[in-house]
């Protein structure tokens, strides 16, 4: 079936298109893909949709620890790239992928209908952290790329500052902080790398907007000898 897959995708896309699938079952177009791509050398890209479908507790799959239709989709794509590559040993494509679930946003909305003077004072209270509890610096990290109209499919890599982590998107253009502590030496260590926009979270500052002032100031008046604009300073 993934043959037939193939040879639609083929005579109907261009080497660097995108094929999505939105009831993507066991994965098979991702399969396809990523099997023309080695054999063409095109760089296709695919989006694969699938709702969370239980697998029946009878069936081999579930018995085999798989217990969704996506369980079973990412083996698949897990198993045929490993496949392509001994099939294709000087493959030098891009066989990974990554995984994302709909959910919330990860930052706690701030409620209008405010309609007493305890329900506002409860408002201001939740604000103060206004994470949600259960949410991973990865869960966040998606959000505020999302928010930033920043493609899913971008490289991340991770710099190291001590005991701080920092993300570094577009080539150490954009820097991400997402540390709940922050403090004067992370921020002049990251002025070092005179990104174009630097992004914290506001729980980071601890209530200290003395420390976020001097932060704004620091990238607003950081001229690098290759620039002749301000860093952009965000927070969320």
């Amino acid at each position: 079936y993934s043959e037939f897959i193939k040879f639609l995708i083929q005579f109907s896309t261009q080497k660097d298109d995108i094929i999505m699938d939105f009831f993507s079952g066991s994965s098979t177009t991702a399969h396809a893909v990523m099997k023309l791509n080695a054999e063409d050398g095109g760089n296709r890209k695919y989006i694969m949709a699938q709702l969370p479908e239980k697998c029946s507790e009878d069936s081999e799959a579930y018995k085999a620890g798989y217990n969704t239709i996506a369980d079973i989709g990412k083996e698949r794509i897990r198993r045929a790239a490993k496949k392509i590559l001994e099939e294709h040993s000087d493959y030098k494509g891009d066989l990974g992928f990554k995984v994302f679930k709909l959910d919330s946003s990860n930052f706690k909305l701030w409620n209008n209908n405010t309609n007493s003077e305890e329900e506002y004072n409860r408002q201001l209270s939740l604000a103060v952290d206004n994470i949600k509890k259960d949410r991973s610096q990865e869960d966040i990290l998606y959000d505020i790329i999302l928010r930033l109209g920043l493609s899913l499919t971008d490289t991340i890599d991770v710099k190291n500052f001590g005991d701080k982590n920092v993300f570094s998107l577009r080539d150490g253009k954009i820097l991400i902080c997402l540390e709940k502590v922050i403090t004067e030496k992370l921020i002049e260590e990251i002025l070092k790398y005179n990104p174009d926009k630097v992004i914290f979270l506001d729980i980071g500052f601890q209530g200290n907007d003395l420390l976020k002032i001097n932060a704004q100031h620091s990238f607003k008046n950081h001229i690098s000898d290759n620039k002749n604009k301000a860093i952009e300073f965000i927070v969320y």
